[in-house]
């Protein structure tokens, strides 16, 4: 499994089980990206909620992780916070068996 960091601290107010099988939670990596880059962030987790499920689209029509990081960007956020964003999203798709 390919993973890009963070803590592994329960994060304030995260869940403690896992989303439900075979489930996309946006929430949950919007959780991975604050936990990874805190205040550098510079986006809102309810935003970065809004960009995961954005990205989620993307990558279910077959965007690779470079058009998705491009797209976010073009969608108003940080290039640092993007990548972080893809790839929470693909640790969360490999920890969670999702497709």
């Amino acid at each position: 499994m390919r993973h890009w960091g963070g803590s592994g601290d329960y994060v304030e107010g995260e869940r403690v089980f896992a989303p439900p099988a075979g489930s996309f939670d946006p929430d949950w990596v919007a959780g991975l990206v604050l936990d990874r880059l805190g205040a550098a962030a510079a986006v809102s987790r309810p935003a970065l909620a809004v960009a995961a499920q954005a990205d989620w689209t993307r990558r279910a029509e077959g965007g690779d992780e470079d058009a998705r990081v491009r797209a976010l960007t073009a969608d108003g956020l940080p290039e640092p916070t993007a990548l972080a964003l893809v790839r929470a999203a693909e640790d969360f798709v490999t920890a969670y068996g999702v497709e």
